[in-house]
């Protein structure tokens, strides 16, 4: 279970609407969770989009087969 200061609603709330929307999903629905919360993270500084990157890169690449997701590097010389 998540806290509400995690996304910034009432938890039972979050989790019984996040629930309905990825029930008919092909995808993995604990994945969805997982990446919506630490979303709403690096929405509210509590984690850096790098950091979000990472922890994801992996399991992205499981469930799509890739992962073209932008990032950010940091690197201003584009």
């Amino acid at each position: 279970m998540i806290d509400d200061e995690s996304v910034g609603i009432d938890a039972a709330v979050w989790e019984e609407t996040a629930d309905e929307l990825l029930a008919d999903s092909p995808y993995d629905p604990k994945l969805g969770k997982e990446m919506s919360r630490d979303a709403v993270r690096v929405s509210t500084g509590r984690m850096t989009e790098a950091e979000f990157h990472e922890k994801y890169h992996d399991a992205v690449l499981e469930e799509f087969g890739v992962d073209d997701r932008p990032i950010d590097t940091g690197d201003d010389d584009e």
